[in-house]
């Protein structure tokens, strides 16, 4: 019988930003950012109207507010309501669309690199536990659910629920809830989609007609269904508004969020900021002495197995096997540390031995069964490239953390870890008091931000002052 993995959730704020780190067995495996300055629309629900119809991609634009575009690619428009079950789409999606129309679109994907958000027709509400489609009748089930009984009771629990011809899927953790609980999730959604639609026939585009979840609720909603034991945060305004959106929405995770211990650093007892500070380092080491690099470009990712100081003995070709194994099992680790999505190539060390392009397939395969994201791959080249790509729905790390081109922080960043470092010193002295020393450039940037430094006088009574050591 596999044993059960530990899984637990941190949850850090400072001046400026919410840092969430998801543990198992203690050890990071995922970690989000959520900036005041770089708000993300995920989630937002817009009425726009359709500026520009492309056949060749059978996609349109949308404007969603001034100054931002979303791409929908039109087969993820929902099926016209008719209730005819037999109709199907035509071949050229443009023929449901036009110029000018009004359409109803929800953000999958903030804008990266100049491109528009990415949006989908095809709304969603959702909770830990389920989520409410308002476009999609009928009732569906997780495939993560193996168990076929519970399955067909939770499908005809569905059915029998009373959303007005609204569609529902229950998710992983829809599993172990009780149906009542669930009932009341379903209906709670049911009226925030109501409240939602009253504004609809009165609304000129484009126009948002509902915000995103804020950090705490999409953290939670994100990493409720992950079997945790425990959620953990360090400031009590967090808990407590974790609380509130937890009764609501999923009360069954009410009983497992915790206050963090008085004073302590929890991303740094638990590893997360020795993650974080990996990030700035060209080469990932390996226990076998070999290395892996990862370039992210616009383009793509790049990512090299190199055999660096690695020892070998006159099985060379079993050891180039466990050393392509031991970088594969670590580059998906840091794929998903990383949040690196888009086209990967990674470039393998050459293996000779029969068979053991199968056995590498093989552990990358279950690599990506295990990976929450989709990933999708080609097979081995000759010279020893894998090309994958994998579902992005979040900015990567690197993108958020570092200066373009340069394997340094960019100034927001330096900033808000110089917020973070005053905040854990004031800490210790509360009301005295404390001086942020850095480069101007550094400095500007918490002066452009006022409401931080507010923040950070309102959170430890202390008064923050600025000073130049531009070296």
């Amino acid at each position: 019988m596999s044993r059960k993995m530990s899984r637990t959730l941190l949850v850090t704020s400072a001046p400026g930003e919410v840092r969430a780190a998801l543990l198992e067995d203690d050890r990071p495996v995922e970690i989000r950012l959520y900036r005041d300055h770089e708000p993300t629309r995920v989630g937002a629900i817009y009425m726009g109207h359709i500026t520009h119809v492309s056949r060749e991609l059978q996609a349109v634009f949308v404007e969603l507010e001034k100054g931002l575009e979303g791409f929908l690619q039109l087969k993820l428009l929902p099926k016209p309501a008719t209730g005819d079950k037999k109709q199907k789409k035509p071949k050229d999606l443009t023929r449901l669309v036009s110029e000018g129309q009004k359409i109803i679109v929800q953000v999958t994907r903030d804008p990266v690199h100049g491109k528009e958000a990415q949006v989908t027709g095809r709304i969603e509400l959702q909770s830990s536990g389920l989520v409410l489609h308002p476009f999609r009748a009928g009732a569906f089930v997780s495939s993560r659910i193996k168990d076929p009984g519970r399955r067909e009771e939770l499908k005809k629990f569905g059915e029998s629920l009373e959303l007005e011809g609204y569609g529902i899927t229950f998710r992983t953790e829809a599993a172990e809830l009780p149906d009542r609980q669930l009932a009341d999730t379903a209906h709670r959604l049911l009226k925030q989609w109501k409240d939602i639609e009253k504004n609809l026939a009165v609304t000129l585009p484009p126009k948002l007609l509902a915000q995103g979840p804020d950090p705490i609720a999409q953290i939670l909603r994100t990493y409720g269904s992950n079997r945790l034991e425990k959620i953990l945060f360090d400031q009590a305004s967090d808990l407590k508004q974790a609380h509130q959106w937890a009764e609501q929405f999923a009360p069954e995770l009410t009983g497992r969020l915790e206050p963090a211990a008085a004073g302590e650093d929890i991303f740094l007892t638990h590893g997360v900021e020795e993650e974080l500070q990996a990030l700035y380092e060209k080469r990932i080491r390996l226990d076998s002495g070999a290395w892996i690099t990862i370039e992210e470009t616009e383009a793509l990712t790049a990512i090299d197995v190199n055999t660096g100081e690695a020892k070998f003995s006159t099985d060379r070709e079993q050891q180039m096997l466990r050393l392509n194994r031991e970088a594969a099992r670590e580059i998906f680790r840091q794929l998903r540390l990383r949040a690196i999505g888009g086209q990967i190539v990674i470039d393998f060390v050459n293996m000779t031995g029969k068979g053991d392009v199968t056995a590498l397939m093989d552990v990358i395969d279950n690599l990506i069964h295990a990976d929450p994201q989709q990933v999708q791959r080609t097979n081995l080249s000759a010279f020893g490239l894998l090309e994958m790509t994998r579902k992005a729905d979040v900015k990567s790390l690197g993108e958020r953390l570092l200066a373009a081109r340069d394997p340094d922080p960019n100034v927001a960043s330096r900033a808000l870890e110089l917020l973070r470092e005053a905040m854990r010193e004031a800490d210790r002295e509360p009301g005295k008091p404390y001086t942020i020393k850095g480069p101007a450039t550094v400095l500007d940037w918490i002066r452009d931000h006022p409401d931080y430094s507010a923040e950070f006088t309102r959170r430890t009574g202390s008064a923050l002052m600025l000073e130049d050591h531009t070296s």
